[in-house]
C-alpha cells in the first residue's frame, strides 16, 4: 500500500492579490519616469550635487567600510549570500519551502534593477568631478543594483523569515538601516547618483509585488504536494493510535 505524504504546510506569505500585478505595473512604469526624467534633467544639477558634496565627508574608516560592501555585494557575492541563507533554511532547519521563497523574492527584487538599466541607459556620475574611489563607467547607473539587493534582501526577510508582527518591525527597522548604508556608501563611492538608489528601492519593490501573487498562487501550492519537498521538509510525525 502506497504511503500517503501530507502536503507541507502553506508558508502563508502577504500579497496574495491578483490586484498586486496591476500595482507592480504601475510601480514600474513611475520607476522608469522617475530614471528617464533624472537621466535627462539631474546631471548636471541637484543629482550631481549630492556626490560632490559626499566628497568632504571622506575618512579612511569610511572609504573602507564602503569599498567592504562593494567587493561583498558583488553580483558573485550576492549569488553567495543567497546559496548561503538557502543552505541554512534547507539544512539547519529543514525548510526548503522557505528556502525557495526567500531566494525567488530576494532574486527578483534584485534581478528587477536589470531592467531600469537597460530601459533607462543612465550614464555614471561623471568620475573627474565625483573623484569616484572605484572605476564604473557605461550607461548602466540607474538604478544601483547593490541598493537594489540589499533592498530585496531586507523585503525577503521582512515577508519570508520574520513570523510575526514584532518580527516583521523590528526587520524592517534593522534593515532599514542597512538599506541606507549601502546607498550612501554608492554615492560616497562617487559611482551613483541619489536617483538611482531611490529607483533601486522603486523597482526592487516593484518586482517582489509582482513576484509574490504568482508565488503564492501558482507556484507554492505544487510545491507543496511535491514529494521532494515533502521528503526535505521536517514535518511533526502524526500521533499513533495503539489497539488495545
Amino acid at each position: 500500500m502506497k504511503k500517503f505524504t501530507p502536503p507541507v504546510p502553506a508558508l502563508g506569505l502577504p500579497l496574495r492579490s491578483w490586484w498586486f500585478v496591476a500595482a507592480s505595473l504601475a510601480l514600474f512604469a513611475l520607476t522608469l519616469t522617475v530614471g528617464t526624467l533624472a537621466k535627462v534633467y539631474g546631471s548636471p544639477g541637484p543629482d550631481l550635487a549630492w556626490d560632490v558634496d559626499m566628497i568632504r565627508e571622506r575618512t579612511t574608516a569610511l572609504t573602507v567600510l564602503a569599498m567592504v560592501v562593494n567587493n561583498v555585494l558583488s553580483p558573485a557575492g550576492n549569488v553567495l549570500i543567497l546559496l548561503l541563507i538557502c543552505l541554512v533554511l534547507l539544512v539547519a532547519f529543514r525548510k526548503p519551502l522557505t528556502a525557495l521563497a526567500f531566494a525567488s523574492t530576494a532574486a527578483i527584487g534584485w534581478f528587477s534593477s536589470e531592467i531600469g538599466k537597460i530601459t533607462v541607459t543612465r550614464l555614471r556620475p561623471p568620475s573627474l568631478i565625483t573623484h569616484a574611489l572605484i572605476m564604473e563607467t557605461g550607461h548602466d547607473s540607474f538604478p544601483s543594483g547593490h541598493t537594489a539587493f540589499a533592498a530585496s534582501l531586507v523585503w525577503a526577510a521582512v515577508l519570508v523569515l520574520a513570523n510575526s508582527r514584532r518580527q516583521r518591525i523590528v526587520t524592517a527597522i534593522i534593515g532599514a538601516f542597512f538599506v541606507v548604508a549601502v546607498a550612501l556608501s554608492r554615492l560616497y563611492l562617487g559611482v551613483h547618483y541619489p536617483t538611482d538608489v531611490l529607483g533601486s528601492l522603486l523597482i526592487s519593490t516593484a518586482g517582489i509585488v509582482l513576484w509574490l501573487p504568482l508565488w503564492n498562487r501558482l507556484i507554492e501550492p505544487r510545491l507543496r504536494h511535491t514529494a521532494l519537498i515533502s521528503k526535505l521538509t521536517s514535518l511533526p510525525q502524526p500521533h499513533r493510535t495503539v489497539n488495545k
